[in-house]
């Protein structure tokens, strides 16, 4: 009930809102994005498969294992979590990064609380270059009818000024020694299940691309699913699927107020408090169309506090459960959270 509280409570107000009558039934029914939920399904499922096949444990190994120095170590981490962060959500990128660097910290002498917390906002700061970086993104992506060229070229210079703030960081937090390189166990891959989950995810693609709608991408991700999710579609979380749902209800019903001139500005404040995901959903009927001062501004607000981006508590929890609770990492988490944003916040509004 506590992990999925934010999901339960819009699924409430919806609710709430069609038994009242608030929103219609048919109101509802031109206001949900079904696409958009498909293709969050679809994705969803595809990056399961495609980590649980084992390969992009391997992506990562074969990738870091051409550094010799702890920064560039750190660096090449850090990179990956944008990387893929960028092709297969930021949650997924953690999933994969965080736990392969504290292994990789039993064998070789580096900082592991910096390095993940740098993770951590590379998976959100870098990992927005395209609509496929995280739900707010993806939602935009849909929501705007840009192309995803046109999405990559206004997000490019947001990524690039976030990247010298990583790159900065990293020189700043400590020095470089020389790497004992680790002998990190990667898990058994499955061939069959990195082709399933490659097929699901090239047909998100086509749907990105506009050349095909979600339905191919959704059905296929099902089947898939079911044949190779080691414990079944049930254990995989949907959750941000029903909360994508109850939001396009809920923004239906909500009173139009007027902040115009100052999206850019509502995004991060209210990201602070209810994260960005929901944030964008909220803010979207009034960003029309003036979406990049809402993607700039709820993926700046991804900084902060530890519920601004799902990510930020999803990587707090990945650390915890692999490293052992550590009450250090959660304060040092928030102040080069809160720096991270007063960096991307004031570059990314003179980007605007």
């Amino acid at each position: 009930m506590r992990k999925h509280a934010l999901t339960i409570a819009t699924g409430i107000i919806a609710i709430a809102f069609l038994l009242t009558g608030r929103v219609s039934l048919g109101a509802a029914k031109k206001a949900i994005d079904v696409d958009l939920l498909l293709v969050l399904f679809a994705l969803l499922v595809a990056v399961e498969i495609l980590r649980g096949a084992g390969w992009l444990d391997l992506m990562v190994a074969v990738t870091i294992s051409r550094f010799h120095t702890t920064r560039g170590f750190a660096i090449a981490l850090i990179a990956m979590s944008g990387l893929l962060a960028a092709l297969v959500t930021n949650d997924v990128a953690l999933f994969v990064v965080i736990p392969f660097t504290v292994v990789a910290s039993r064998f070789s002498d580096f900082d592991l609380e910096d390095a993940v917390i740098l993770e951590i906002v590379a998976a959100n700061l870098l990992g927005c270059l395209t609509p496929l970086g995280n739900p707010q993104n993806l939602f935009v992506f849909h929501s705007s009818g840009w192309t995803a060229a046109h999405f990559v070229h206004v997000m490019l210079p947001f990524v690039a000024a976030s990247a010298a703030g990583l790159l900065i960081a990293v020189f700043l937090l400590g020095p470089s020694r020389p790497l004992v390189k680790a002998d990190v166990q990667l898990r058994p891959r499955n061939a069959m299940g990195g082709i399933a989950g490659a097929l699901c995810f090239a047909l998100v693609l086509l749907e990105i691309a506009r050349i095909s709608n979600a339905w191919p991408a959704a059905i296929v991700a099902l089947i898939a699913g079911v044949f190779f999710l080691p414990r079944g579609l049930f254990a995989l979380d949907l959750s941000i699927v029903p909360l994508f749902l109850s939001a396009f209800v809920i923004v239906e019903g909500l009173p139009r107020v007027n902040v115009s001139g100052h999206i850019y500005v509502s995004a991060i404040a209210l990201s602070q408090v209810i994260s960005n995901v929901p944030a964008t959903i909220l803010l979207s009927p009034l960003a029309a169309p003036d979406w990049k001062a809402l993607l700039y501004g709820a993926n700046a607000g991804g900084c902060g506090t530890i519920i601004a981006s799902l990510a930020n508590l999803l990587g707090w929890r990945i650390y915890a459960k692999e490293s052992g609770r550590d009450p250090r990492f959660f304060r040092r988490l928030t102040a080069l959270n809160f720096a991270f944003l007063a960096w991307i916040g004031v570059s990314a509004w003179l980007l605007l």
